[in-house]
């Protein structure tokens, strides 16, 4: 013996009708869930605009030191004592000086 399935289609009304059952029997989980989805809408604005205003503001102190300000000078090491610049240094230094590069602009 086999049965063959029917398709129905429920109209627009049906369905929505339908499709409320669940949240107007489970308030308090309808209420939770619409919570947590404006929690994670809320922590995905703050961290996206906490990265544009820290961006923001280091090219704001980048723009007031001025584009050509670079210094070098020896470092120190764990002792504190004074580690001197490689002798390659000032070479080095004169290919960095080339025009601003392309992820810089």
């Amino acid at each position: 013996m086999t049965s063959t399935l029917r398709r129905t289609r429920l109209r627009p009304t049906d369905l929505l009708r339908l499709g409320m059952i669940g949240p107007r029997t489970r308030k308090m989980r309808s209420a939770l869930s619409a919570l947590g989805i404006s929690l994670g809408i809320a922590a995905v604005v703050a961290v996206t605009g906490i990265s544009a205003s820290n961006q923001a503001h280091l090219l704001g102190r980048l723009d007031q030191l001025g584009s050509n300000l670079i210094t070098v000078a020896p470092g120190k090491d764990a002792n504190q004592l004074v580690v001197p610049l490689p002798p390659t240094a000032e070479k080095m230094l004169a290919n960095s000086a080339s025009p601003t590069p392309w992820w810089w602009e």
